[in-house]
């Protein structure tokens, strides 16, 4: 079945790449695929649903360096803005999706990486190539850093708690 992504309505922010192969993941979309299709049923999709201007005249936006297209849903009760009006999303409501992301990426890696120690008995390396392959984005010094980061910064307080443990005894 294809639909005919030229006619929905679509808002384009500027989206670290990172935070977008995680969009794509969570709404399913085929890498190939310039567009990502958004669902309300999903908090990243309500969040960009929430911070969208209608506008009566077109809004001009600077060049973006990481252009992400994004499909809204539309339904009975958004129907007449979305098609009848220019759809934008002011800078600081792109920094509110793009924090808003940030922060579910964060915590789902953070999930992978107990799951990954806890459960399957992985070493970081492995849990990162991991998340690096399902996410489809590249095994480059940028992207693990960005991933391995996350665990450092948790794990960091796991062992602070441990060397107070032994303090204390």
């Amino acid at each position: 079945m294809n639909i005919d992504l030229s006619t929905k309505p679509k808002i384009i922010i500027d989206l670290d790449p990172v935070l977008e192969a995680y969009c794509r993941y969570v709404f399913s979309t085929p890498p190939n695929q310039k567009e990502i299709v958004v669902s309300r049923h999903h908090d990243i999709g309500k969040l960009i649903h929430s911070n969208i201007i209608a506008s009566d005249l077109p809004i001009r936006r600077p060049f973006l360096k990481n252009s992400v297209i994004f499909i809204l849903p539309v339904n009975y009760k958004n129907q007449h803005a979305m098609k009848n009006h220019f759809l934008a999303v002011s800078n600081w409501g792109e920094q509110k999706i793009s924090d808003g992301i940030e922060f579910e990426f964060r915590s789902w890696v953070k999930q992978r990486f107990e799951i990954g120690y806890n459960e399957k008995r992985m070493d970081r390396k492995d849990i990162i190539d991991a998340i690096l392959r399902g996410l489809n984005l590249r095994n480059n010094a940028a992207n693990f850093d960005t991933i391995k980061k996350i665990d450092y910064r948790n794990r960091r307080r796991i062992e602070e708690k441990r060397f107070n443990s032994l303090i204390k005894n």
